[in-house]
């Protein structure tokens, strides 16, 4: 029985503060890095430490056994204690994109780790220790506190953790056997790295492990315990290798280092050295230097794309994309006569947004700055090189925005207009009422999740105000749902052991640590365990809704067990066992036509019953657990090679040679029809940024032909067609024609830094002072919407294919549309969510009703395609189209009180849809979605499911029945039948 008086009580006793600071572990130099000329961390958090004792007689008791893998009770094992708020790595998050430091995928990511391991720092602390009795018993005793972590440790047996332990909650900890980690460290050639230093931590226990590779590279990790294990490898002159989620066991594990990579830039002027500030960008990297007119050198880099940028006083660089793939990357930077962008950042009624932050890149989407700003102040960035970039903003409380920038000479003034969300913000607590940290919270009926902070704190941003249910679940602590109106705040989210299930998961007589457990119902949703069984084979499940599930238990060197029903109960725990049955590996190499490895491949088997994988430096791959026995065939892809011959293997069979054949490497120039090089393009798959329109790139070949696409902003797509050759000389790119206009107001008057787009266009412009824009045409369509957009004002106009204008748009207030949905029984439609389409310009609505089924929601006017529920599919489940406008409009969803229905016979054809609009309509055309896709309002059922289709909803009156072909003609045109609702009887379709 839980003390839960006792641990209320104790919550009064816990040691406030346990503040730690993560400052300078992301800043413009790198946290760490083994090459000699690089810039070092200058910090690292600072983990304060947490009394657990009492200091007086009184307290808590937190009491527990040590068992091993078995069950056998294990004596004289040495028990530590911390309180679960000092903080250790395992919690640190990563500034940059905010997962745990220990899962972020970033490269750069591993020179901070690295810096832990390097000041033994972050690592579990013993506050209070204590020693099994021959019971494998322990007690601690006079705690002040209600959450501990809890580890042991014996000798011949690894290390275990307990987080959370409560006080009058028993503790078991099964210690695991001594595993370990083998494996070799390698350089980018597949050659043995000697004396390479290798670094792990369990990223469920965070111990500390190292050992030093030997002369071949191979290196052990010995004494472990629980995992999985965060390895990392370093050496001097390359930089850390990472296995982020590695299994104890006979697995080995290889890692490859990578020689550190130098940038080398030079700035010019007019061809002459200049003195600049440089700034380098790359995934979670930004780094900086000055130069007088010398060579700089940014050092220590991985072999990835980089920013690069140069600024002196009204001078400035355009942004170069690199990749680093030598040892030694040389470029140039030309400086030009350059501008800024003063910016301001302001909610819908002009007032300041507190504390934002704004993301300045490319107009491909890559980012050149990042800068915060105080609350209403002008930020200002550059100087910028002239051109054309994107500036996205983000502050919390509302939602992103984006606009398009034209950098001129001198300065230009850009006000970014953020729009406040609707929020749900909260917390979760577990059944003790302490906070649950790092807790996905999924939000229905939207389907989005958070995840709570450290203290169990959340925002979750919803599209609309409305009726919201919140979903948590942690395998361990429980799970919890609570119905929300928002905008909500303060909410708590507590979780309860509810359900419980708990699954051994064994194979061959032996319990399997690292099985991960599914639940699922189908339609409904799916419940991941959220941690990996340990060494007893144990998955917990808590805190399940009662009902019944399909489970399936899976680990990477297994073949997942057999799918079963389960039924749960609240209240209850069903324990389970799962035998998982050892895969096959399929194994082999992939070569070039001359025999030489080619690493980098991205392989897949067909039928795809597992991840793709990749060749390592020796051209190696393995599929590490297939069906034993079954046939496969292999597919490989490389940006440098194409497969020339069909293979195939057997899992549990020999090795499989791959053979790729490297593609002709082809050189030549894009320019634009006046003869300017273009500077950014993309030829096939390869992205190309290049002042002079050069490029020299690997290419696909048919035969004795080159066939290559070439597509550039701004200009018409070109499809390369001619004999194989080494240079391709100049391929021209026509312009694309462009669409002038100008945007008014209401009043007539030209309205500047309106934004315009078109529902098919990849670019977006703004307008002038005197509201003018110039937009390229899109290829190809041949009828295409203009729109314009400043804040809560819009316009649209369609256009037909070489139409140049002049276009008149003119910007009308947003329309406050509001109603109700009702279910198919009649009944208020509480929570459910529609979606919606502006057809002017292909944007997505979403709304979600409140708990009288009612909603309003601002919108832009024009036409609009409605449907009930999320990830409806287009074929077979009527939709609503209406035109939206005026300043007020009100639209109910469903049958309505004082509707009535029509029933309609027919035979299902494919492509064929059934519309009824509403009053008589004279030419629907043929095809008829052009004219009735902007219908004032009419329903439609594409390609119907059955012969009768009843359609709900309709207000008594006169509708026009349509039934033809959706995308092409109908022969004869479409059958077209005027009928008044209510009808006396169904009526029947089709010739």
């Amino acid at each position: 029985m839980r003390n839960r008086t006792l641990i209320g009580l104790a919550a009064a006793l816990l040691v406030a503060g346990a503040a730690w600071f993560a400052s300078g572990l992301v800043s413009s130099s790198r946290a760490s890095t083994p090459s000699p000329d690089a810039p070092k961390a200058t910090s690292l958090p600072t983990f304060t430490a947490v009394d657990v004792s009492s200091g007086a007689d009184e307290g808590l008791a937190l009491t527990g056994r040590v068992l091993d893998a078995s069950g056998r009770p294990v004596a004289n094992a040495e028990v530590s204690l911390a309180a679960s708020a000092e903080k250790t790595l395992a919690d640190v998050r990563c500034d940059e994109c905010g997962q745990a430091l220990l899962s972020c995928q970033a490269r750069e990511t591993s020179l901070q780790v690295l810096a832990f391991f390097e000041h033994q720092h972050g690592f579990l602390t013993p506050r209070a220790t204590a020693t099994t009795d021959a019971e494998g018993r322990f007690r601690f005793e006079h705690l002040a506190g209600v959450s501990f972590s809890v580890w042991a440790r014996a000798p011949g047996l690894g290390v275990a953790l307990r987080e959370r332990a409560a006080p009058g909650d028993p503790v078991e900890l099964f210690l695991p056997p001594l595993r370990s980690i083998g494996g070799q460290v390698v350089d980018d050639a597949g050659q043995p790295v000697r004396g390479a230093h290798v670094h792990a931590v369990s990223r469920r226990v965070p111990v500390p492990f190292e050992a030093t590779a030997g002369v071949d590279g191979v290196f052990s990790l010995g004494g472990l315990g629980e995992g999985p294990f965060y390895v990392l490898a370093t050496a001097d002159g390359y930089l850390p290798a990472v296995e982020s989620q590695a299994e104890a066991g006979p697995q080995p594990v290889r890692l490859k280092l990578t020689p550190a990579r130098t940038l080398e830039v030079r700035v010019t002027r007019n061809g002459q050295p200049a003195a600049a500030t440089v700034r380098l960008r790359a995934d979670h990297l930004s780094r900086e230097l000055h130069t007088e007119g010398e060579p700089l050198r940014f050092t220590g880099l991985y072999p990835d794309e980089v920013v690069v940028t140069a600024e002196a006083p009204g001078l400035g660089a355009a942004p170069r994309t690199l990749t680093l793939d030598a040892r030694l990357t040389q470029v140039t930077l030309e400086l030009e006569p350059a501008g800024k962008l003063l910016v301001t950042v302001v909610d819908e009624q002009g007032e300041p947004v507190p504390q934002p932050e704004l993301f300045l890149r490319t107009s491909r989407g890559e980012l050149i700055r990042r800068e915060r700003g105080a609350t209403g102040a002008i930020v200002e960035l550059g100087p910028l090189a002239a051109g054309d970039y994107l500036l996205d903003g983000h502050a919390e409380g509302f939602r992103d925005a984006q606009l398009p920038a034209k950098v001129t000479q001198g300065e230009t003034t850009l006000e970014l207009e953020m729009e406040r969300g609707t929020l749900i913000s909260g917390q979760v607590l577990d059944e003790y009422g302490r906070p649950a940290p790092r807790v996905s919270v999924l939000v229905q009926p939207t389907g989005e999740s958070v995840l709570a902070d450290g203290d169990g704190r959340f925002v979750a941003q919803v599209p609309t105000a409305g009726l919201y249910e919140l979903h948590a679940h942690h395998s361990e602590w429980g799970g919890g749902q609570l119905k929300v109106t928002a905008p909500a705040s303060n909410v708590q989210l507590s979780l309860e052991p509810r359900a419980a299930l708990e699954v051994t998961v064994s194979s061959g007589g032996r319990r399997v640590e690292g099985a991960d457990v599914v639940l699922w119902v189908e339609q409904e949703g799916i419940f991941r365990s959220d941690r990996s069984s340990g060494s007893d084979g144990v998955v917990p499940m808590r805190g399940m809704p009662a009902g019944t599930y399909w489970m399936v238990a899976s680990h990477p060197d297994y073949l997942p067990s057999d799918r079963r029903q389960v039924t749960l109960e609240d209240g209850q725990t069903l324990k389970l066992e799962a035998e998982l049955n050892p895969g096959a590996p399929l194994t082999g190499d992939v070569v070039d036509g001359q025999g030489a490895p080619v690493e980098g491949a991205t392989l897949v088997v067909v039928p795809r019953t597992a991840e793709p994988v990749q060749s390592d430096a020796r051209g190696h791959f393995e599929f590490r657990s297939l069906r034993p026995d079954r046939g496969y065939r292999l597919e490989a892809k490389h940006p440098g090679y194409d497969q020339v011959e069909r293979a195939e293997g057997k899992a549990g069979g020999p090795p499989v040679r791959v053979v790729l054949k490297k593609r002709d490497v082809f050189r030549g120039r894009v320019v634009g029809d006046d003869g300017a090089p273009v500077r950014r393009y993309r030829v096939d798959e390869h992205d190309v940024n290049s002042p002079d329109g050069r490029f020299e790139l690997p290419l696909a070949v048919a035969g004795d032909r080159i066939i290559a696409a070439v597509d550039a902003p701004g200009y018409q797509p070109m499809m390369v067609d001619r004999p194989v050759a080494p240079d391709l000389g100049d391929l021209v790119l026509e312009k694309l024609p462009s669409v002038s206009g100008v945007v008014k107001d209401t009043g007539g008057g030209p309205v500047a830094d309106a934004v315009v787009t078109c529902d098919v266009c990849d670019e977006s412009v703004m307008t002038g002072p005197d509201g003018g824009f110039t937009l390229a045409s899109p290829p190809y369509v041949p009828r295409f919407t203009v729109s314009a957009r400043k804040g809560r004002l819009s316009g649209t106009q369609s256009l037909e294919r070489g139409a140049r204008g002049p276009v008149e748009l003119t910007l009308r207030q947003a329309t406050r549309l509001s109603g109700k949905v009702y279910l198919a029984n009649g009944s208020p439609a509480a929570g459910i969510e529609v979606e919606a389409v502006n057809a002017d310009r292909s944007e997505p609505l979403t709304i979600v009703t409140g708990p009288d089924g009612g909603y309003s929601v601002e919108v832009s006017p024009g036409s609009y395609r409605f449907a009930l529920g999320a990830n409806r599919e287009f074929s077979g489940e009527p939709a609503l189209v209406v035109q939206v406008g005026g300043t007020d409009m009100h639209l109910d969803l469903g049958p309505a009180p004082g509707t009535a229905s029509l029933t309609v016979q027919l035979k299902p054809e494919r492509g064929k849809a059934l519309w009824v609009v509403a009053g008589e309509v004279g030419d629907v055309g043929n095809p008829p979605a052009t004219a009735l896709m902007r219908s004032r309002w009419a329903q439609l059922v594409y390609q119907p499911r059955g012969e009768q289709v009843v359609l709900n909803g309709l207000m008594p009156g006169r509708y026009t029945l349509v039934w033809g072909h959706f995308h092409v003609e109908t022969p004869g045109g479409p059958e077209v039948r005027v009928v008044d609702v209510p009808s006396r009887g169904e009526v029947v379709l089709g010739r």
